[in-house]
């Protein structure tokens, strides 16, 4: 896919625009987190552009200008994490663990159990599985959903609101390659009594992606061969009919750093030396999305 630059929209140089978009996302959340008991049929898919809105107006598909300094240090692409503030953290799988299971609310350990395990597999399929990473294959993923949310999910893959459902999956960009190590990963997952009464989970997990590359010799630094992404999402399961019970993602944002400015713009994920216009230093450090700001060259 190519040719339409959603940065080259004349509304996303106008600041005023970018005001106007942020507060119309947030009225729109309150407004979906106030609706009745019973969730839309399409509710992933107005909270997720809802949350895009405010990912294009806050540029949030960023790298930092205060990293380290210019200059090239040592790749080595058997252990490309290392130097990395990725370094320490788990590999693949081992870094998405529930914490031990209580009751919370009316809902009973064995409950909360249950839902711990259903979203530890969904933040799984959407981050991980590189059947739905590389080869962009979602149905891995859209199977573990209730399925009137599985069906509007599936809308977000057809090519046109690919923004949008990087808040669903991660995809990498076409021309790259994940390299052979796990992902790394940070992060946690919190079960709580939702606003309807629900049991809801909510995940907040960082993702750091090795690539492959031709001439590693002509990398400035590990940086510019991992990807990270940070992503907290709002998981509840929910009682109804049978399009409506099941695992729900209920509200979503995210941030990307030491990416591909173009790639990241698009919603998919491509390592930094891919972008010749980043400056040398890149600050790998992948704060709340609430947090983020733009880094990418204007």
């Amino acid at each position: 896919m190519d040719e339409y630059r959603i940065e080259d929209h004349p509304d996303l140089r106008d600041p005023g625009w970018s005001r106007q978009a942020v507060r119309r996302a947030e009225r729109e959340a309150r407004w979906r987190r106030w609706r009745s008991r019973r969730p839309p049929r399409r509710f992933w898919v107005g909270s997720a552009i809802a949350a895009a809105a405010v990912l294009l107006a806050w540029a949030v598909f960023a790298t930092q200008g205060g990293g380290p300094a210019a200059g090239r240090r040592a790749v080595d692409v058997g252990d490309p994490f290392a130097g990395t503030s990725a370094a320490a953290w788990a590999d693949g799988e081992a870094g998405v663990v529930a914490p031990a299971a209580v009751p919370v609310g009316s809902f009973s350990a064995e409950e909360v159990a249950g839902a711990y395990e259903r979203v530890r597999r969904a933040v799984v399929a959407a981050r991980l599985d590189r059947r739905v990473v590389q080869d962009r294959d979602v149905e891995p993923l859209l199977s573990l959903f209730a399925p009137d949310l599985r069906e509007s999910v599936r809308t977000l893959f057809d090519g046109r609101n690919d923004g949008e459902a990087a808040l669903v999956a991660t995809r990498v960009a076409d021309g790259v390659r994940l390299a052979g190590v796990e992902p790394k990963v940070r992060g946690g997952m919190e079960a709580a009594v939702g606003p309807s009464g629900e049991l809801v989970v909510r995940t907040d997990y960082a993702f750091a992606y090795a690539f492959e590359a031709a001439r590693p010799e002509e990398l400035r630094g590990p940086e510019d061969l991992v990807a990270m992404t940070r992503f907290e999402v709002r998981y509840s399961l929910r009682e109804g009919g049978p399009g409506v019970a099941g695992l729900w993602a209920d509200e979503s944002a995210g941030v990307f750093d030491s990416v591909a400015c173009p790639a990241a713009r698009r919603g998919f994920l491509a390592p930094a030396f891919t972008d010749p216009s980043l400056p040398p230093g890149l600050s790998f450090d992948v704060g709340s999305p609430s947090s983020a700001s733009d880094g990418c060259p204007g």
